[in-house]
């Protein structure tokens, strides 16, 4: 566990920072938006980074700690605060899939080279890190919970839609079968 500690830290300090770059191209255009469309649109992308940036504030330091300790006792489903990082960690693993979709979303807006250079960087490397996070996940989270099964799995069972270089074929909205779950809605 001590070695994908250490590829988490990597990933998730690479996303803090690849997370402040992209919140300084979008800051301007929020500010000098065209219309309060543009302004909400990007406004709202602005804000869920900003949030993603105050939980990756509480896990690095939470993976500091666990590489610190290197004690293999502390990997037990009943210690708490490995719960814990664990909770945090697949929220992020989220959180990256999210950020792949604002990095596209403003690649559609931002085709001067400069910026979609930048974007274009701090996607195809947010992509290889969410694989793998994904991919480190799954086997964490397998090996400590034998019924576990990935809650976002349905993401990708048709196609990976991230994937830049799969096939844009996509399967009919009629025939996807989404998985229902429970939602503020159908809990009231």
């Amino acid at each position: 566990m001590n070695e994908e500690l250490k590829v988490f830290y990597r990933i998730f300090t690479t996303t803090k920072d690849a997370i402040e770059k992209f919140m300084n191209i979008l800051d301007p255009v929020i500010q000098n938006a065209n219309d309060d469309h543009e302004r909400l649109y990007y406004h709202h992308i602005f804000e869920e980074e900003e949030q993603r940036l105050s939980r990756l504030v509480v896990l690095i330091p939470l993976i500091e700690k666990f590489q610190q300790e290197k004690d293999d006792n502390k990997f037990t489903p009943s210690n708490n605060e490995f719960n814990r990082l664990l909770q945090e960690l697949n929220l992020e693993k989220f959180g990256l899939h999210n950020f792949v979709e604002h990095l596209d979303l403003a690649l559609f807006r931002f085709t001067d080279a400069e910026r979609s250079t930048l974007l274009n960087q701090l996607r195809e490397v947010s992509y290889k890190d969410y694989q793998q996070v994904k991919e480190m996940l799954n086997d964490i989270n397998s090996r400590f919970d034998t019924n576990y099964v990935d809650p976002h799995a349905y993401h990708d069972e048709h196609h990976d839609h991230l994937d830049r270089t799969a096939s844009t074929t996509h399967v009919p909205a009629a025939k996807t079968k989404y998985r229902r779950g429970f939602t503020v809605g159908s809990l009231i």
